[in-house]
C-alpha cells in the first residue's frame, strides 16, 4: 500500500493548475526517504532515472543530500523553474513512470510521506547575485494563517537592511502555495562551503536592523515577526550533481 501511494503521488501530484499568471516562476519540491538499508538502491535508481528520463533540455530534476534537520539522511528533489502553463502541457512518458515504479519506488519509505510542494519564487524579495553553489541553507518559516501580507513586509524590511549594510548573507525567497504546509515561506541561503554557514546563522542581523531601522523600527520589526511566524525548521542541502539533470543552471541560477 505504501509503495502504491508513492507511485500515485509521483504520477499525479502535478496534474492541476492554480489560476495564477504564467509569468510566475514555479518550483516543485519533495522528499525521498530510503527504507532502512536501501540508500544505495535509491541512489542507483535516481542516477539511472534522471539519466534516462530527465536529461538536459527535458523536464529537469535536481536532487540533494539533506545534512541536517528532521529529514536528515533523506534526499530532497527539486524541479524548475516552470510556469503554471508548463504543468498543463507536460506529458510524462509511460517509460518514465515504469522506470520510477521499478527502480526507485520499491526502496522508498512512504510511512511519513509529505507529498509534493509547489513554490512560487518571489524575485522582488531576493537579495544577492545569481549563484550555483554546492550547498544551500534552507529556513522553512511556518506562518499563522492570513498573515502572508505581514510576512512580505518582514521580507521587504530584511532586504532593505541587507542592501543598506551591503551584507554578504544572500538569500532567495519562495512561497509555498500548495503542499502539506501551505502557510510556509522558504528562505534559501546559497553557500559555497560549510564554513560559510555562519553568515546565515550569526547574530549580526539584529544589530544591523537597529542601524538601519532605528531602535523603534527594530522593535516594531520583531513584534511583527513574533505575530507572523509561528515556527521554523532549518536544514542544509548539498547538491548531488550525479543524480541531477545536467544543465547550464541549477536550482537558483534563474533567481
Amino acid at each position: 500500500m505504501r509503495k502504491t501511494f508513492l507511485i500515485f503521488i509521483y504520477t499525479f501530484s502535478i496534474c492541476f493548475l492554480f489560476g495564477q499568471s504564467d509569468d510566475q516562476e514555479v518550483w516543485t519540491s519533495w522528499y525521498i526517504k530510503p527504507l532502512h538499508g536501501k540508500t544505495k538502491q535509491v541512489e542507483k535508481g535516481l542516477i539511472d532515472h534522471v539519466k534516462k528520463h530527465h536529461g538536459k533540455g527535458g523536464w529537469p530534476e535536481y536532487y540533494f543530500d539533506i545534512l541536517s534537520g528532521p529529514n536528515q539522511g533523506s534526499f530532497a528533489g527539486w524541479s524548475g523553474p516552470h510556469t503554471w502553463k508548463a504543468f498543463d502541457e507536460r506529458v510524462r512518458s509511460q517509460a518514465d513512470i515504469r522506470h520510477w515504479n521499478q527502480y526507485v519506488a520499491p526502496y522508498v519509505d512512504t510511512s511519513n510521506d509529505q507529498g509534493t510542494s509547489f513554490l512560487v519564487f518571489h524575485r522582488n524579495l531576493k537579495y544577492g547575485p545569481d549563484s550555483t553553489p554546492e550547498y544551500y541553507h534552507l529556513s522553512w518559516n511556518m506562518i499563522y494563517p492570513g498573515t502572508g501580507g505581514q510576512y512580505k513586509e518582514i521580507a521587504r524590511k530584511s532586504k532593505k537592511v541587507k542592501e543598506t549594510t551591503n551584507s554578504k548573507n544572500y538569500h532567495n525567497i519562495y512561497q509555498v502555495v500548495s503542499g502539506s504546509n501551505p502557510d510556509t515561506w522558504l528562505w534559501e541561503y546559497p553557500i559555497n562551503s560549510m564554513e560559510e554557514l555562519n553568515m546565515s546563522t550569526g547574530g549580526g542581523g539584529a544589530s544591523d536592523m537597529k542601524k538601519v531601522l532605528g531602535d523603534e523600527g527594530a522593535k516594531e520589526f520583531w513584534e511583527l515577526y513574533r505575530n507572523t511566524v509561528r515556527s521554523r525548521v532549518r536544514e542544509i542541502q548539498k547538491l548531488r550533481s550525479d543524480m541531477s539533470t545536467p544543465a547550464d543552471t541549477t536550482k537558483t541560477e534563474e533567481d
